[in-house]
C-alpha cells in the first residue's frame, strides 16, 4: 500500500511539473503573444528570422518596458542576408520603450533607452559567409569565396570587365582589428590582381570601406573585447561572455 501511495505521489508531481512546463512557453512557427515577455520574443523572431530562440527573463517586462535581467540566445539568425550561427546577449537593468509601442511595423519597434551592463557574443561560420556571397554574386563578380585561417581572412573572386572584355582574378589576404570596442577594420591587407602584388595601389581604396563592420548603431550598448578567427568560424564578443540564469524561459523553434 505504501509503495502504491509513493508511486501515486511521484506521478502527481510529474503531472504538476508537466503542466508547468507546458504553459505556452515553447512556440513553433507563428504565434500570438499575450504577455510582455512573449511580445518581446515575438519581436526578436521578427527581427532575426531565426531557427531557434531562447529568451530568459527574471520577470515580465513591466508597462514601462523595464526588466532587471535578460538573456537571449538566438541560433541560426539571418542578419544582413547572412546566417549567424550564434547570437547571445545578456543585459541587466534594461529600460525599453513601453510594450504598447512594440510594433514590428513601426520605424523603431524596440528601443533600448538604458542598460547597466551588456554582454554579447556572435559566431559566424565560414560556410554561411560563402553561402551568402554566392547568393549575392552579381554579373560583374563571380566565384567569390572566403577561406578562414587562424587570425586571417583569405578571399578570392573573378571580376568581369566589359570594356575591354576581360576577367580579373582578385585575391585578398587580411587580418582583422577591433577599434574602440565598436568597429572591425581590415589590417595588414595583401592584394593580388591576376597574381601580381597590388597592395600599394589598393590601400587607399580600402580605406574608403573601413570599418567593414560596426556595432555603433546596435540597440544594446556593446564594447567588444574578443575577435577570433579559426579554420571554421569567426567569433566576436565582449570580454565577459553572456551566461543564462534561472527565470522565466520562453522558447521558439521555427516551424517546418
Amino acid at each position: 500500500m505504501r509503495k502504491k501511495l509513493a508511486l501515486l505521489f511521484v506521478l502527481m508531481l510529474f503531472c504538476v511539473h508537466s503542466a508547468a512546463a507546458g504553459e505556452g512557453r515553447t512556440f513553433n512557427g507563428s504565434f500570438t503573444p499575450n504577455t510582455n515577455g512573449r511580445k518581446l520574443l515575438s519581436l526578436i523572431v521578427s527581427f532575426t528570422k531565426p531557427e531557434a530562440v531562447e529568451l530568459r527573463l527574471d520577470q515580465e517586462p513591466d508597462a514601462d518596458g523595464s526588466v532587471r535581467n535578460l538573456h537571449c540566445l538566438v541560433t541560426g539568425a539571418f542578419i544582413g542576408g547572412c546566417r549567424v550561427e550564434k547570437l547571445a546577449i545578456e543585459a541587466a537593468f534594461v529600460e525599453f520603450n513601453p510594450p504598447s509601442g512594440w510594433d514590428p511595423s513601426a520605424e523603431k519597434p524596440l528601443v533600448v533607452r538604458k542598460t547597466l551592463r551588456t554582454n554579447f557574443e556572435a559566431i559566424v561560420l565560414e560556410k554561411d559567409i560563402n553561402r551568402a556571397l554566392m547568393e549575392y554574386t552579381g554579373k560583374d563578380w563571380t566565384g567569390i569565396s572566403v577561406d578562414l585561417k587562424p587570425g586571417k581572412i583569405n578571399a578570392r573572386g573573378r571580376y568581369h570587365v566589359k570594356s575591354p572584355s576581360l576577367t580579373i582574378l582578385a585575391e585578398v589576404r587580411s587580418g582583422l582589428d577591433l577599434r574602440e570596442g565598436k568597429e572591425i577594420w581590415l589590417k595588414d591587407v595583401f592584394l593580388k590582381i591576376n597574381h601580381e602584388d597590388q597592395t600599394p595601389v589598393i590601400r587607399e581604396e580600402l580605406q574608403k570601406i573601413q570599418p567593414i563592420a560596426s556595432l555603433r548603431n546596435f540597440p544594446f550598448p556593446v564594447t567588444l573585447g574578443v575577435l577570433s578567427i579559426d579554420d571554421r568560424q569567426m567569433r566576436i564578443a565582449t570580454r565577459t561572455a553572456p551566461r543564462p540564469f534561472e527565470g522565466i524561459v520562453y522558447r521558439y523553434v521555427r516551424g517546418s
